[in-house]
């Protein structure tokens, strides 16, 4: 009964969720592209989930950046926010709706190193709302179960 309780205990808490490591620019990188359109061509062969990361790798003899733009017209005009990270590689995708992105170095935004994604809520996840009102039942389940198989085992 216990191996029964184990099982439901993994079954209702495990969520499996495959986030995938995208390498922004593909094997190209995160380097200066060599058209302007790179790198809104590369995300429109791309779909992009919560919780997927991007890698901002950059070849050994260039020096790059990434910044997130509030907006898309501050990312059309390639308006440099305060905030940049310059060491940190990677950006994790943590809720769903547009974001941008643009290299702060110089010109290089103008240049064409900047993308634009839309960025996906999990296929099959619960909205937060709908969250809210089922989130205890897994737990009072697991409780009731436990309770139950207890009983029985002290019989």
């Amino acid at each position: 009964m216990s191996s029964l309780a184990s099982l439901l205990f993994i079954a209702v808490f495990l969520q499996v969720v495959a986030a995938i490591d995208h390498r922004v620019g593909g094997d190209f990188g995160w380097n200066l592209p060599p058209t302007p359109t790179f790198f809104s061509e590369w995300v429109r062969n791309t779909t992009f989930f919560v919780g997927d990361t991007l890698r901002f790798n950059s070849s050994g003899n260039e020096t790059h950046n990434y910044a997130m733009p509030e907006s898309e017209a501050e990312f059309e005009r390639c308006v440099k926010p305060g905030l940049f990270f310059e060491n940190v590689i990677f950006a994790i995708l943590d809720r769903p709706g547009p974001k941008y992105f643009i290299c702060n170095v110089g010109n290089h935004c103008n240049l064409g190193m900047k993308f634009g994604i839309q960025v996906l809520p999990i296929p099959g996840s619960i909205p937060p709302n709908a969250a809210l009102k089922i989130a205890s039942f897994p737990a009072l389940l697991l409780l009731f179960i436990t309770i139950i198989t207890n009983f029985f085992f002290f019989l």
